[in-house]
């Protein structure tokens, strides 16, 4: 997934007595807030909808079916990508200066993370 998308995990469990769907993130229970739904369909699909992506979400998630019988776990590892550093200004442009005065060079990028820019000459 991307950086600031919306993706989606879904598992499709079955069992003769409907199973209870529990969601965990690197073996943790998953953390309630807006950004990660959990939707329930009757065949048996549980769907975990996370919300603008971060980088932070990259891990294992896992799904655990249990019912009166057992359990059983489906486990997936999401990957999380950034975008690539794009500068927003021209510099191929030529640039002139006074020997003896000031002169600023101006440049922003962007990216996610948000990229460090190092000058070099």
């Amino acid at each position: 997934s991307v950086i600031g998308q919306d993706t989606q995990i879904s598992w499709k469990f079955s069992g003769i007595e409907k199973p209870q769907i529990t969601w965990l993130f690197n073996g943790q229970p998953l953390p309630t807030n807006e950004r990660f739904q959990i939707t329930e369909t009757d065949d048996g699909t549980s769907t975990l909808s996370i919300k603008s992506a971060e980088l932070t979400d990259k891990g294992v998630y896992t799904a655990k079916a249990t019912n009166a019988v057992g359990e059983v776990e489906a486990k997936t590892t999401l990957n999380i990508s950034g975008i690539k550093p794009v500068l927003t200004n021209d510099l191929e442009a030529t640039l002139q200066a006074t020997k003896g005065e000031s002169m600023t060079i101006k440049l922003s990028a962007t990216g996610t993370p948000k990229p460090e820019v190092v000058w070099m000459r």
